[in-house]
């Protein structure tokens, strides 16, 4: 009887160390892998936003914007937006 839980035993760390290998051997390369992506390559540029500020705000709804410090003027849909230079 103590020969064959010997080889069970044995055969157990076999199987053992083989579903270890993956493990510890690691993932491949994903630059080495057959399955990526066309867009995989590409990165996003960092946003910075600008260092220029126009000047503007709205003289009235929808209207033309006019020059004062510190603003800028934006429309969109026929309607004026006035925001603070950041």
């Amino acid at each position: 009887m103590r020969k064959p839980l010997r080889y069970t035993f044995r055969f157990l760390v076999v199987v053992a160390v083989v579903a270890a290998l993956p493990a510890l051997l690691g993932p491949a390369s994903p630059a080495n892998s057959p399955y990526l992506s066309a867009l995989s390559n590409l990165t996003a540029g960092s946003v910075l936003a600008s260092s220029h500020c126009p000047n503007k705000v709205c003289a009235s709804f929808g209207g033309p914007c006019t020059k004062a410090a510190g603003y800028i003027c934006a429309s969109s849909g026929g309607q004026c937006f006035t925001k603070l230079c950041q």
